[in-house]
């Protein structure tokens, strides 16, 4: 293999770990944020309650500050679920609460008050986001806000009311080390699991380009050696037949041509030439007329490729492994392939008008040994890319796979 096809190879492995570990961050921050969202609302909850026990008819202030935080808390739980979640809203939140419990606890008590409560929050939820060096900086700038608003309330003068703050802004500070030591091995676990989906990938890759390797080497076996002599032994019986017109040799003329077209069809699965030479869309189309000539199905086709990708292969194996469940399976009349571009995306998508399956069965046609969908969930994601399956009994299949498409193959 040439240079720069290696280079380019090690490229798409940078490309794909990247990926890898930037999805699990992704992931692992979207669901802390969720979490967090959560137990806002708890805690909103306890504030109301705990003023409304210091004082059953609260400040005019009070009750604008907490229905408007509340407020922003229930648009936050909303969003959290509905939108992606970025470091700037995370950000962004930490700040809200910090400024709302600061407010809440100088409208009320002060150093006294039960909001002061409530400054424990803001260092523990910031430990759900895998920063510690932003937990500990929320700690310092938490405890620094305790203080700051317990000294400007009125209830400071009391007596031995600097001790209490004093304590209190010490506990303040022990449970925001204790969260920033936490989110220190948070964030150890997450990038440890990243570099495992990680390699984890790699080793996939490198396991699926020997078995490519090998598949290449057998059809090259199969097409140069085994097919060429059945083609020679066919030309020599046609050259037989014609001087001696015997039935069997006629029949086994036939035979032999049925051979060499069974032989041709297992060469194009072991390695579909026609992917190197014409491309996806070509690969693609021929692999489909095939399924649909087996399966006696209506074909529909919208192949938008628009130049060689690093994931063509993948996406072909992918389409051999559906079609065929598609024929085998499915009870179809009609079968839908639609390939196109999305962003930085590729997006192929199998759909058929079967008699599709429920949910739960794709478990137990696993547990019978039937792996072809596992395997290539497994190689989808390896690569970077998602694999989505939609399926209700009687109103057949849609099977959605989206992979990076690295740029040019052919660099």
């Amino acid at each position: 293999m040439s240079r720069p096809r290696d280079a380019q190879r090690r490229l798409i492995d940078v490309v794909v770990r990247g990926r890898i570990g930037n999805a699990v961050s992704r992931e692992a921050a979207a669901e802390a944020e969720r979490i967090v969202a959560w137990l806002r609302l708890p805690a909103i909850g306890l504030i109301a309650l705990g003023q409304g026990v210091e004082s059953p008819n609260p400040d005019t202030g009070f009750t604008i500050v907490l229905a408007l935080f509340t407020a922003w808390s229930l648009a936050t739980l909303v969003w959290v679920h509905v939108r992606t979640v970025s470091p700037r809203l995370a950000l962004a939140a930490t700040g809200v609460d910090l400024v709302a419990f600061t407010a809440l606890a100088l409208l009320s008590g002060g150093a006294f008050s039960h909001v002061r409560l409530a400054f424990f929050v803001v260092p523990v939820t910031v430990a759900f986001r895998f920063r510690p060096a932003v937990t500990l900086l929320a700690a310092v700038v938490t405890t620094a806000a305790y203080v700051s608003q317990a000294f400007a309330h009125s209830a400071a003068s009391q007596p031995g009311a600097r001790r209490f703050i004093v304590t209190e802004a010490g506990f303040l500070a022990w449970v925001g080390l204790a969260c920033f030591i936490l989110s220190l091995m948070l964030a150890r676990r997450t990038e440890l699991v990243a570099r495992l989906a990680t390699s984890r990938a790699r080793l996939l890759a490198q396991a699926l380009s020997a078995e490519q390797r090998e598949r290449r080497a057998l059809a090259e076996s199969l097409h140069d050696h085994a097919l060429q002599n059945l083609l020679s032994a066919r030309h020599e019986l046609e050259d037989v037949a014609e001087s001696v017109p015997e039935p069997a040799l006629r029949r086994a003329d036939e035979a032999l041509t049925q051979t060499v077209d069974q032989l041709r069809d297992a060469v194009f699965e072991l390695h579909p030439y026609v992917l190197e030479q014409a491309g996806l869309d070509a690969a693609l189309r021929s692999v489909a007329q095939r399924a649909a000539s087996q399966g006696h199905l209506a074909l529909r086709l919208d192949l938008a490729a628009n130049g060689a990708s690093a994931n063509d292969q993948l996406l072909f194996s992918a389409a051999r492994e559906l079609l065929a469940n598609v024929v085998r399976h499915a009870e179809a009349t009609t079968v839908t392939l639609r390939l196109a571009h999305l962003g930085d995306d590729l997006q192929f998508v199998v759909e058929d008008d079967g008699r599709g399956f429920p949910p739960e069965q794709l478990a137990e046609r696993l547990g019978q040994g039937h792996v072809g969908l596992a395997s290539q969930r497994v190689r989808v994601e390896a690569a970077g890319g998602t694999m989505t399956i939609a399926s209700i009994p009687g109103e057949g299949t849609r099977i959605e796979i989206r992979v990076p498409s690295n740029g040019d193959a052919g660099v």
